[in-house]
């Protein structure tokens, strides 16, 4: 039987087209995804190497991050240092040096006077001791002086500078006029990061004033006994403090990174497996089609003898064989996607190495694997068929398997989507629901499953009615509806992928929609300041220089103003609930005036150095003790007041003095209470009545001007601003399920090229009997169109029902309001009926070129 199994596959091969260009897809994006997080991990481990350049490293205890909340910062936190011990160590024998390190976050303007930014990288500046960084000065010299920066080399790239132009960056929310003096490199991509160097001698107690660093960097002698250095230098470290070797630092980096890689490539994935998923449903049904024209082949194999194992190898192997094929074309293209991403990744401020694609041996073998695994199961079913033709189905005049009844999977289908619907629709509709999350995932799942099943009873009526747009198409439009009708398995199995990918979109839609209305809603409700000052950039920790807001404060037509400043600290409780979170640090007594922070019990006023304010997502109750800790120190807290605030991603609101007694993580927070909102992350600005709101925005305007990153924004553009980075944000997603769409798309192809030789009889009598060929091409074009609007309307309808369920799942994290985008579903729509002219132009053209005679002899 494998000789047969082989011919098999030779002799229909042009069958398959089609469904093995499904499998390359989604092997191809498979490898592809693998592939890039290689790429990313090995572009962030040099980079890690390449600035790690000391032999040991000396730094605080690490602060735990398991467990964490719903708003925890990622990256390895430690405590900070003593930067004094750096003397104490570099007078040690065996030790050439030893340097105190910390770093900060930079505002660097570029040639254009804009802020120098790549897309989600950041902007750091770091001191550049002498000798150290010798071998990455490219060109110009090291600064010295309050009043000199080196930049990397790509940072000088993308800032349009050179060495000896003058620029200004902003530091502290200070800004300061610097002169561009030398270029450095560490011979490693930095992932589009703005790295910018400065004389230590200026920047560390610019950084550091109370003298507390990051970390120290040792450099040892040549020559030096390393065991016998590293006992003498733990014997100076206070408890608690780390000694590491430069390997060790680094891997605790790599670390970190690859955590952080870990949730990207399975956010990627999940895009892959549905992509996949759709394609098996073409794998199903293009072998489903195949084996109903070879029904009398099989009868044939089983008359003389071939067992029903044999025959179900038979098409099995062929399963086998078109993915392998497919697989192995996947991984090829899996290559030249990523190089793609890469491409696109530079184009927009994260230049990658240009090195090789590491499509390793594990990464081909996955993507085999799957490929081959995701074909054999697409074909279980049709195979089965195959295997259990009886032979006595050889001695019929005509080839072609009989329609089973529909009566079972009707039934089947009928329970499993009614039951789906009804979990959607409680969800939907009913009030304290318990386990709401698990009940519409359960309920969509067997919706979902539902529909597959007994699409092929909807498709009768549903096409019947979409088919009344048609009949002006005569007689196509009569007969692609009989044919379709008639064939409702075929049709059902056509469009499944395109429901599922519909459905996605639909859904998509519609929560894009509802979320811009609910941020509306959200700033509308919750904002009742007329102007608010803040950053461009939320990934830069920019304070507003000092005496700005005093000046804001000070300008005709403003009536009060508050500040509000945000900071990273490190929470542990006896709840259980531990990790890093955000501080929301405000005024007690009047930041109610400016924006409602939605306290449920206890009150804001309670706020102090001892007690905060809990969100409700952390787990915190009235009277919970929790541990604030951060870089100045940890506080033992009290929970004195329960918030649920619309459209602010926090932990803790926490007063002035508090956030002061802790400091930041990231970023720098004031040690004065008094400053913390002196010189706050942003402003709230309420106007006196009649005030000319514009006049008021333009001056502040120009008070915020030197520091180059602050915006000034009313409710309604700030509204705007947040829903167009939600757009932004869905985008992607619609980026990544246009995959499953383009899959559904070749499935429709596919079918339609089938159909046409599973026709062929059919289509020479209808031209025998006068059917042009523009009719002839117009009932294939109609079949086409008519099964996209299926799947695309049976989907649509399913993801506005998923996405006004999810709505009510996520109406506490503020997708409040449920708005249907009729506009963009009509548009859905129509790109439904493109679709599918457009895969009908090759069947229908295949179709006309059919010779009639030879077509009418055909069995």
């Amino acid at each position: 039987m494998r000789r047969v199994a082989w011919r098999s596959v030779r002799s229909h091969a042009g069958q398959f087209i089609l469904t093995t260009l499904a499998v390359v897809l989604g092997a191809a994006f498979l490898s592809g995804t693998l592939a890039l997080r290689g790429v990313l991990s090995e572009t962030f481990s040099a980079l890690t190497s390449s600035t790690f350049k000391a032999d040991l490293y000396v730094s605080g205890s690490r602060v735990e991050e398991s467990g964490s909340s719903s708003n925890s910062s990622s990256g390895v936190l430690t405590q900070p240092i003593d930067g004094s011990l750096a003397e104490r160590i570099s007078a040690l024998d065996g030790v050439a040096a030893a340097r105190p390190y910390s770093s900060t976050t930079v505002t660097l303007v570029g040639a254009d006077q804009t802020p120098v930014r790549s897309n989600g990288a950041p902007s750091m500046l770091l001191p550049v001791y002498p000798d150290e960084y010798d071998e990455q000065l490219v060109s110009g010299s090291r600064p010295t002086g309050p009043d000199q920066i080196v930049l990397e080399s790509d940072a000088l790239k993308r800032s349009g500078l050179r060495i000896g132009d003058s620029t200004h960056m902003v530091v502290n929310g200070e800004p300061l006029e610097v002169r561009v003096v030398g270029e450095i490199s560490y011979g490693a991509s930095m992932a589009g990061a703005t790295i910018v160097g400065m004389d230590p001698s200026w920047l560390m107690p610019t950084i550091a004033p109370d003298g507390k660093v990051s970390s120290i960097s040792i450099h040892l002698s040549p020559g030096a006994r390393t065991q016998q250095v590293c006992d003498e230098i733990r014997a100076l470290l206070p408890q608690g403090e780390r000694l590491q070797t430069r390997a060790e630092a680094i891997d605790e980096q790599n670390e970190a990174v690859e955590n952080i890689l870990g949730y990207v490539q399975t956010f990627l994935l999940v895009f892959v497996v549905l992509a996949m998923f759709v394609g098996s449903f073409i794998i199903m049904n293009t072998f489903a089609m195949s084996v109903r024209q070879r029904v009398k082949e099989f009868a044939l194999l089983r008359a003389i003898g071939a067992s029903v194992s044999s025959v179900f190898a038979v098409v099995i192997f062929q399963a086998v064989v078109i993915g392998i094929i497919g697989s192995a074309l996947g991984v090829l293209a899996g290559t030249g996607l990523t190089r793609l991403l890469m491409v696109m990744l530079e184009a927009g401020g994260m230049p990658l190495p240009g090195g090789g694609i590491p499509m390793t041996t594990r990464i081909i073998t996955v993507s085999l694997i799957t490929g081959v695994l995701v074909t054999v199961a697409g074909a279980l079913l049709p195979a089965r068929d195959a295997a259990l033709t009886a032979p006595v189905e050889a001695m019929r005049a005509t080839s072609g398997s009989r329609e089973r009844p529909l009566r079972l999977r009707g039934a089947v289908g009928a329970v499993l989507a009614a039951a789906g619907a009804a979990g959607v629709t409680a969800v939907w509709t009913t009030d304290g629901l318990t386990h709401r999350s698990a009940v519409l995932g359960a309920g969509a799942g067997a919706l979902v499953i539902g529909l597959l099943v007994l699409s092929p009873v909807l498709a009768r009526p549903v096409v019947a009615v979409l088919g009344l747009a048609t009949r002006i198409i005569r007689p196509g439009g009569r007969l692609a509806v009989r044919n379709l009708v008639a064939n409702t398995r075929r049709t059902a199995a056509t469009s499944a992928a395109l429901l599922i990918g519909m459905s996605l979109v639909c859904a998509g839609a519609t929560v894009a929609a509802s979320m811009r209305s609910s941020i509306e809603s959200i700033v509308n409700d919750s904002m009742h300041a007329d102007l608010m000052v803040r950053s461009a950039s939320t990934r830069q920790a920019v304070q507003l220089p000092a005496g700005t807001a005093e000046r804001i404060k000070e300008l005709d037509g403003v009536e009060s103003t508050t500040g509000y400043a945000l900071s990273v600290a490190a929470l542990s409780g006896r709840n259980g609930t531990s990790g890093t979170g955000y501080l929301a640090t405000v005024d007690p007594q009047h930041y109610g005036e400016f924006y409602d922070p939605g306290i449920t019990s206890g009150s804001l006023d309670s706020l102090d150095a001892t007690h905060v304010a809990a969100f409700a997502d952390t787990g915190y109750a009235l009277g919970d003790q929790l541990t604030v800790n951060g870089p100045n120190g940890a506080v033992t807290a009290t929970v004195s007041a329960i918030a649920d605030p619309k459209g602010i991603s926090a932990s803790l609101y926490v007063a002035p003095e508090l956030s002061a007694a802790v400091g930041s993580w990231q970023g720098y927070v004031p040690t004065d209470p008094t400053q913390v909102l002196a010189s706050p992350r942003g402003m709230m600005i309420n106007l006196e009545p009649g005030a000319d709101k514009e006049s008021v925005r333009k001056q502040i305007q120009e008070i915020v001007a030197p520091s180059y990153v602050f915006e000034v924004l009313d409710a309604d553009q700030l509204s705007d601003q947040t829903g167009q980075q939600a757009a932004r944000m869905l985008s992607v997603l619609y980026a990544l399920l246009g995959l499953s769409i383009v899959i559904a798309i070749l499935g429709i192809v596919n079918t339609l090229v089938l159909s046409v030789s599973e026709r062929i009889r059919e289509i020479g009598l209808m031209r025998a009997v006068g059917l042009g060929r523009a009719q002839l091409a117009g009932e294939i074009i109609c079949e086409s169109v008519l099964t996209a609007v299926y799947g695309t309307v049976i989907g649509g309808a399913t993801g506005v029902l998923l996405a006004g369920a999810l709505r009510r799942v996520l109406a506490d994290e503020g997708l409040t309001e449920l708005v249907i985008p009729w506009s963009q579903l009509g548009v859905m729509l129509g790109i439904a009926v493109v679709v599918g002219v457009i895969a009908a132009l090759w069947p229908a053209l295949r179709a006309t070129r059919l010779p009639v005679l030879r077509a009418i002899a055909t069995e």
